[in-house]
């Protein structure tokens, strides 16, 4: 595997992973909008398009779901150049890590941070072992020669 491949993997897993927590407040700030727009006593047609069209705009929604999707481009492009079997893993696996950082970077509560960081060790060291077991074999799951003998 060579280092683009797995710099491509690591970039899906932190596009997917640290936008999750972002359009949960994005969607949060939104559902206020809409809470605010039911407020009101007064539900024209108008008035609910107003509303659609502040949430529909809010940066807070839209720009971490085009990073979320400049991710999924990503992963096509690493899905083109890598395993199935190890890119699907290790970007399921970087997403979680990378979700995990960001919320808590955010400064979302951890009900057990300890078993946050054990369970972020535990993936890192999978995704390690993942990769690891790839760099002696080649595309047809055979080992190299020079590791043959």
């Amino acid at each position: 595997m060579e280092l683009l491949d797995v710099v491509l993997l690591i970039l899906v897993g932190a596009f997917w992973g640290c936008t999750n927590p972002l359009l949960r407040k994005g969607a949060s700030d939104a559902g206020s909008i809409k809470e605010e727009a039911a407020s009101t006593n007064d539900h024209s047609l108008l008035d609910t398009l107003q509303a659609s069209a502040k949430k529909f705009i809010n940066v807070r929604v839209w720009l971490p779901y085009a990073m979320n999707q400049f991710g999924s481009v990503l992963f096509y492009v690493a899905l083109s150049r890598s395993d199935l079997t190890l890119a699907v893993p290790v970007c399921n696996a970087l997403a979680l890590v990378f979700s995990m950082a960001t919320s808590f970077a955010l400064g979302e509560r951890v009900d057990r941070p300890l078993r946050a960081v054990a369970g972020s060790a535990l993936v890192m060291t999978g995704v390690g072992i993942c990769l690891h077991s790839r760099e002696g074999s080649t595309s047809d799951g055979t080992k190299d020669a020079e590791t043959r003998n």
